[in-house]
């Protein structure tokens, strides 16, 4: 049994914590977690003087010193009588020199004794919990379960403490599936704990998304450099950039420069897409005064959409894509890249036009660069979305990426997977809030919180068809619903009975074609087979028929 510690002054614990790192504090923090990257860095000795480091759990397991013998702070937040036997063992025999313990609790074996004998060695003890706690925002992650990993509560502690350059080795966010040290855990220690504290992967009590959340928070509320000297790739997207939320909201007429056409919004739409222009649209004209350029090659398009007061209507050529292979929702989406030649204006922020912008994003217009937000949907990838691109036109960047488009590939077959592979080195990532994809808030709701969502994002199935219907997103539906009005809806009624007839009328044309090519048997058996059978059966037996080239 462990004891808590507590306080009736917690600033007293803080004060004693600062005083004992006094001007160390200034020095770069080496974060050491315990995963499988940790064993990629090998840090020279002048390296390893240079840092605070930092180390956790087990790490004395570890076959090599790839980070020295030296340990200014040691984490743990659960007692384990085991751990102390052999904390107590490394520090006998000199193998690492520990300089501070960090732990919430007071040690013992015993239900109603603190053990300060077997404790004497965890000198000099410090509550990292205490520091956290001092933040309200980060200390209500600690009043449920599941708790920030050890890693995340040491980068929070940090953070706090006022260390301003942050470096992490091994924090992997147990995304290793065939190990979760960066060690063989031996049956002898395997004694001392239970299998959920040495298989791979998040154990029960705590997840990926409550750690992202938690680091989130974190660089949220403080001002550091956060880099990673090893492969953690889960973390890539908040790694070496600054996504703070500006906490202050920029009024619709605080600033003149925003009222000038220097600055605007851009989306591309053809085809449906033009239902979710408009309401893409409405939804920046309650939040903004900058207009939206809508791209469109449709002559359709500037129909539906003349009556938006906020949009500026602007041609273009259509530009072709080499790599959908097939895909026909990829046909068109290279087209936005006419959002980096808009030499008119000094910057533009592109938006899908499946997205809607639920609160001011003005404050892109300020940033430099190009500002894009992590691909999190279903899965918490390192790739970045390209459904929201904040961007300075630029004559040399818009000749690049039109000039590559036969000579660099795309992974997914559109424009995300080609400006994944061309921009990757010169992007900066934003929180999920500015293109948060509809998956995330539904696969991942610890990850992030529907009231802070910014732009809203919906891939996949999109809010205009009507046929068939998903629960999971009908709240988030709604709200891109609200942006439309009764006519509306009446034009994508007949719009999606249009579209199932031209779908028909498509299919039915093909199946001309391919029965023009058959002899007498074989038309036979093909129309006759779909009159005779239901389609549960016609249907795979059509397919394996034509792999079997009967058909």
């Amino acid at each position: 049994m462990a004891f808590p510690k507590n306080y009736t002054n917690v600033q007293v614990e803080i004060e004693r914590i600062k005083t004992h790192f006094g001007e160390r504090l200034e020095k770069p923090c080496l974060i050491v977690g315990n995963g499988p990257s940790s064993r990629q860095p090998m840090l020279s000795e002048k390296e390893i003087e240079e840092y605070v480091i930092f180390r956790m759990n087990w790490f004395f397991l570890e076959k090599e010193k790839n980070y020295g013998s030296r340990v200014d702070g040691f984490f743990w937040s659960v007692d384990n009588a085991g751990l102390r036997a052999k904390l107590a063992e490394v520090t006998r025999h000199g193998s690492y020199k520990i300089g501070a313990y960090f732990q919430p609790f007071q040690p013992s074996n015993e239900a109603a004794l603190v053990d300060y004998d077997e404790a004497e060695f965890l000198l000099p003890s410090f509550d990292h919990w205490a520091v956290l706690a001092q933040d309200p925002t980060l200390g209500r992650f600690f009043m449920g379960r599941p708790l920030p990993t050890q890693g995340m509560q040491a980068i929070g502690f940090a953070a706090v403490l006022g260390f301003k350059d942050i470096r992490l080795s091994g924090v992997d966010m147990y995304q290793n599936v065939q190990a979760r040290y960066a060690w063989e855990v031996s049956e002898e220690v395997r004694k001392h704990l239970k299998p959920k504290d040495w298989k791979a992967g998040y154990e029960e009590k705590h997840s990926l998304d409550r750690d992202m959340l938690f680091l989130r928070a974190v660089r949220q509320r403080y001002k550091f450099q956060l880099t990673g000297i090893s492969n953690m790739e889960k973390l890539a997207p908040i790694l070496d950039a600054d996504i703070s939320i500006p906490n202050a909201k920029r009024t619709r007429n605080d600033n003149e420069k925003f009222l000038r056409k220097d600055y605007a919004y851009v989306t591309l739409a053809d085809g449906q897409y033009k239902f979710g222009a408009i309401a893409l649209a409405r939804s920046l004209a309650l939040v903004t005064d900058k207009p939206l350029i809508v791209f469109y090659t449709d002559p359709e398009t500037p129909v539906a959409l003349r009556d938006v007061s906020n949009v500026i209507l602007k041609k273009v050529d259509p530009i072709n894509n080499p790599h959908s292979h097939g895909q026909e929702r990829f046909d068109g989406t290279f087209t936005k890249l006419h959002v980096f030649g808009l030499h008119d204006y000094k910057r533009v922020v592109f938006i899908d036009a499946d997205c809607v912008v639920l609160d001011n994003i003005d404050e892109l217009f300020d940033m430099d660069g190009i500002q894009v937000a992590p691909d999190w949907g279903e899965d918490i990838t390192p790739q970045f979305n390209s459904g929201v691109l904040a961007l300075s036109p630029s004559e040399e960047c818009y000749k690049k990426l039109l000039h590559g488009i036969d000579r660099h590939q795309s992974n997914d077959g559109g424009d995300q997977g080609y400006l994944n592979e061309i921009l990757k080195d010169q992007v900066h990532i934003l929180p999920p809030e500015y293109n948060t994809l509809k998956r995330l808030p539904v696969m991942h709701p610890n990850l992030i919180s529907l009231s802070q969502i910014k732009v809203l994002h919906f891939v996949g199935k999109k809010p205009w068809h009507l046929k068939g219907f998903d629960p999971k997103f009908s709240l988030l539906e709604q709200k891109w619903a609200q942006f439309l009005e009764k006519e509306d809806w009446i034009k994508i009624y007949w719009d999606n009975k249009y579209e199932l007839i031209r779908n028909r009328n498509r299919k039915k044309e093909e199946k001309r074609n391919r029965l023009s090519k058959y002899g007498p048997i074989r038309r036979l058996i093909f129309s006759k087979g779909e009159e005779w059978l239901p389609r549960f059966i016609s249907r795979p037996a059509d397919k394996l028929l034509r792999r079997m080239r009967i058909l």
